[in-house]
């Protein structure tokens, strides 16, 4: 769809003139700078030149002696929609428009930018922008950028910003780090073309090895996370704007507790996409990925310092990584070339004491060769010297980076290297060489987690197990409901086969007492009002009823509670419910996100779920295997596996509650909000014991 976007054979350049002020003479510029060979034209309604730094100039799009693939347009917001008009009449299909004072200006450039969305719909143009720095191509030449720009080393990375300050920035530091760009696109206010359209352009370019995103906002989440999952190449996205003041009151405990950040969290999560939160790892991550690929946990850990190896081992194991064992005969083996003999050879691997540069490469190749490490890492550093030659010297400053090369490349497996020096030796050092290096310890090693773990995923990624599960009677039963609905929602979730009290509810003592008599004691009292959000908070739940009296007793207890806690309260009833078992408290609930759809939230439940809030969430649906292995990591995990001598819980039982309404909620986007809490899990099954739900259609 995108390709004469970046591929075009003739781009017109509106705006442009021959003043030493004129902006677009600079994208021309860049254009002439970089060998761009596609016809290019320059239009002004209001310029006299008849060329610009040798570029023919016409009057109009009209007047263009063809139609141009892509039209250029730097003027003032309040020409654009007319020049747009003018696009759309000469058969134009591709715009970028870098101007400013739009959406993100005043009322007026509001105005602006709805004439300008509804005029390119109309003829069925695409535009980039605006208020961006819009698109180049370094395999072709294209730059549309209008600052100044050197071409840079063609190369497997692609940009996707949101910001054009943050994405020029990248541009130097990936010049500055040996890294070559493939495309670019700063995306600005993206009233057209958005995040999502240029990610599956790049994700299946040719040209295109790994995609990094600067985003501020993903208001088509949904749509984001489906393209990304059908993409094979690593995404690595730094998300700002991630703190907000003032969060709207919410119906439920759920809501309360959801927080954007953790849906995104989880939504990337889901897609394989590699979330960064320091701005330098997108250039550390793209390092990572031109090494082959770490297939395994196990990483060796080599420095001829004793203090990076120690430091290096510390972030390697707190990373996820495992240490490898090469076994005794390569520790034997490296006895034979100890200097003083001094130093217990183990991983980490202190090679302070192997003076000989030659035999400091055999160790290389004999790690990188071994059958039980996945991939090593290597700190040391280049320091300055004198120059006369020395044993240390030779041990620092000696070239080892054909040996290094060669042992990545015949092992097919990541060797991280990182070098330590003054920045203009390091700078040229990392010109000279085939295999990037890291800046820091830290950066190379939580660069390679991501690659390990991106690899891993994709090795073992296993298909979602079908949902079997009819939903005909929940979906009929919301479609009969709306607004808030506490407990009379338990038909619902009965519709579904999930466990929950025999229950009714009683208006008056007498009736109380029967329905107690029915069910069975012990039993539960609780209130029944849509005035009241959390029944507990205000006496409006007494438990562990064993007699008619106490019925009685906890009848008028709880209407005397309520009223004390708000006099106009309309009370409905209370509802009588069979005293559940002992088990382990839990809660399910929901929130719909409106930018990624349902997400389902799942953790510690009880009286105390917001203060310990030890939640975890998913998009709807989840598989059970994402959901079990996300309980595994809750701090209640421990009391589900039986704490202090207790049993087991059936935690089967609560996660298929789980998967059974995430797929209920994929299909229910009137579910706004859902508060199960608590889930009370047993030592075999589970059951609601409470529910608040709501609905708006």
């Amino acid at each position: 769809m995108m390709h004469k976007l970046f591929y075009p054979e003739s781009v017109a350049i509106v705006g442009l003139s021959s003043r030493q002020n004129n902006i677009p003479r600079l994208t021309l510029e860049n254009m002439l700078r970089w060998g761009y060979r596609g016809r290019i034209f320059g239009v002004n309604p209001r310029s006299e030149d008849e060329q610009v730094d040798g570029i023919r100039m016409y009057k109009s799009i009209e007047d263009l002696p063809e139609v141009p693939d892509l039209v250029y347009t730097l003027v003032p917001a309040k020409f654009v929609p007319g020049i747009v008009e003018e696009c759309g009449q000469k058969g134009v299909k591709w715009m970028a428009i870098p101007s400013g004072g739009f959406s993100e200006y005043s009322e007026e450039g509001k105005k602006l930018a709805e004439q300008t969305v509804a005029t390119a719909k109309k003829y069925g143009i695409h535009f980039v922008g605006p208020n961006g720095l819009t698109v180049a191509n370094v395999e072709n030449g294209l730059c549309l950028p209008f600052v100044p720009l050197l071409r840079p080393e063609f190369g497997g990375m692609s940009i996707i910003s949101q910001s054009g300050g943050v994405a020029i920035m990248m541009w130097n530091i990936i010049m500055d780090e040996n890294i070559g760009i493939a495309k670019f696109a700063s995306i600005g206010n993206k009233l057209d073309l958005d995040e999502v359209d240029f990610l599956e352009f790049l994700g299946s370019d040719p040209a295109t090895s790994i995609i990094c995103m600067y985003l501020e906002s993903v208001p088509r989440g949904a749509d984001l996370i489906k393209v990304a999952e059908k993409i094979n190449k690593p995404i690595v996205v730094y998300k700002s704007n991630t703190t907000q003041a003032g969060k709207k009151a919410a119906m439920s405990h759920t809501a309360a507790m959801s927080n954007d950040e953790d849906i995104i969290d989880t939504a990337f999560e889901k897609a394989g996409i590699i979330r960064i939160h320091n701005y330098h790892d997108f250039f550390a991550v793209a390092k990572a990925f031109k090494l082959p690929p770490m297939r395994g946990k196990r990483i060796m850990v080599m420095s001829p310092a004793g203090g990076f190896a120690v430091m290096t081992a510390d972030l390697c194991e707190q990373a996820g990584f495992e240490f490898a064992d090469p076994g005794q005969e390569f520790y034997k083996s490296l006895q034979n070339f100890s200097n003083a003999g001094v130093i217990h050879f183990s991983n980490p691997l202190d090679l302070g004491d192997i003076y000989d540069p030659a035999f400091t490469a055999h160790v290389v190749y004999s790690v990188m060769h071994n059958e039980n490490v996945d991939g090593a890492v290597y700190v040391s550093q280049r320091p300055q010297m004198p120059d006369r030659e020395s044993v240390f010297s030779r041990m620092f400053l000696a070239d080892l980076s054909k040996e290094t090369w060669g042992a990545i490349v015949s092992s097919a497996k990541p060797l991280g290297i990182c070098l330590f020096g003054l920045s203009r030796q390091m700078a040229q050092v990392k010109r000279t060489v085939n295999f990037p290096i890291f800046n820091s310890p830290e950066e190379m090693v939580r660069a390679l987690a991501y690659q390990m773990k991106f690899y891993t995923r994709h090795l073992h990624k296993k298909q979602d197990e079908p949902c079997t599960v009819s939903f005909d009677s929940a979906l009929q039963w919301i479609k009969r409901n709306s607004g808030e609905i506490g407990e009379d929602a338990m038909e619902l979730l009965e519709g579904l086969n999930v466990l929950v009290p025999s229950s009714g509810i009683a208006t008056t003592e007498k009736e109380a007492v029967a329905i107690a008599q029915r069910i069975g004691y012990p039993v539960v009292c609780k209130l029944v009002s849509k005035d009241i959000l959390h029944k507990s908070d205000v006496g409006g739940v007494v438990v562990n009823i064993a007699s008619d009296e106490a019925v009685k007793q906890a009848f008028a207890t709880i209407h005397t509670n309520v009223l004390s806690h708000k006099h106009d309260a309309h009370i409905e009833g209370v509802r009588i419910s069979k005293m559940a078992g002992s088990g382990v408290d839990m809660f399910v609930g929901s929130k719909y996100d409106d930018s990624f759809g349902q997400v389902i939230l799942y953790g510690f439940g009880g009286i105390y779920v917001e203060v310990f809030k030890d939640v975890a969430c998913s998009l709807c649906p989840a598989s059970k295997e994402e959901i079990k292995e996300k309980i595994t990591k809750l701090k209640s995990y421990a009391l589900l596996k039986g704490a202090r001598g207790q049993k087991p819980k059936d935690i089967d039982a609560y996660v298929d509650v789980i998967w059974k309404l995430s797929h209920l909620l994929a299909q229910a986007p009137d579910i706004k909000e859902l508060d199960l809490n608590p889930v009370r899990v047993f030592d075999d099954g589970c059951q609601v014991l409470d529910i608040r739900i709501k609905i708006v259609h």
